[in-house]
């Protein structure tokens, strides 16, 4: 194998390295950001089940005073009740009580009716409020766990971009321009195995007669298929590659 092809293949190991760290890099903060929108989600879920809870506390609070007012109504009309003399007036008053009784019923219906749903609104807005402080304790040690991944990642990527330079930098410049011209058209994959004849680029066989020439490794070669530069291990890295995919 030549040497520039030897130093090129890894060059693009560095490269793919150099890639997996930056995309790590980027992932982290998205994975925050989840963690946060999860938060701020189960935050207004928490305001909303607050602002209910306090409206249908007031509404109890209303229905209660109104339910007490027309206690003391009835006992008020009772007491009227005992100094009617007049028949008339004695059914009217017996009319009245009936119906602020009436209205007293259904007032205590209807506190009961809000103690219920105060009840349930309590309790999913302590779930709530539960799921809100296991989610922000959640956060700040993924948040102190994604500092010291990134921090270790950009220490790693710099390494990397330091080895890589130097790679480069003994490289021939019409070869290097060659290779990231097709890194950026294939999705940074510039180089490919040739295993049985065929590129594991794009999966195409190339020509018997190139397949030759790159065994005799005396020049960089290209797949005539997706013009990736193209390397051959040897016989017994293909004879490994053909028993790993057997045993497999």
């Amino acid at each position: 194998m030549l040497p520039e092809l030897s130093q090129l293949i890894d060059l693009h190991e560095l490269d793919k390295e150099i890639l997996a760290a930056e995309q790590q890099l980027q992932q982290l903060p998205e994975e925050l950001a989840a963690f946060h929108q999860e938060l701020e989600t189960l935050e207004g879920e928490q305001a909303r089940l607050q602002e209910e809870l306090s409206e249908l506390q007031k509404q109890r609070r209303e229905a209660e005073a109104e339910v007490t007012d027309l206690e003391e109504g009835i006992k008020e009309s009772r007491k009227r009740l005992l100094s009617i003399k007049k028949t008339i007036e004695y059914k009217a008053m017996l009319q009245e009580i009936a119906y602020k009784e009436d209205r007293r019923d259904q007032k205590e219906t209807r506190v009961l009716e809000l103690m219920e749903a105060i009840e349930s609104v309590t309790r999913l807005l302590a779930e709530t409020s539960q799921k809100l402080e296991d989610t922000r304790q959640a956060l700040s040690r993924r948040e102190a766990e994604v500092a010291a991944q990134m921090a270790q990642l950009k220490e790693e990527r710099a390494r990397l971009e330091k080895q890589r330079q130097g790679l480069r930098e003994g490289l021939p410049a019409t070869l290097l321009r060659r290779y990231e011209l097709i890194s950026q058209r294939r999705n940074g994959t510039a180089i490919a195995e040739v295993r049985d004849g065929v590129c594991t680029g794009c999966h195409m066989n190339i020509l018997p007669q190139q397949f030759i020439d790159l065994q005799k490794g005396e020049e960089i070669l290209q797949c005539p298929h997706c013009q990736r530069i193209l390397f051959w291990l040897g016989d017994e890295a293909e004879e490994g590659n053909n028993l790993s995919r057997q045993v497999s």
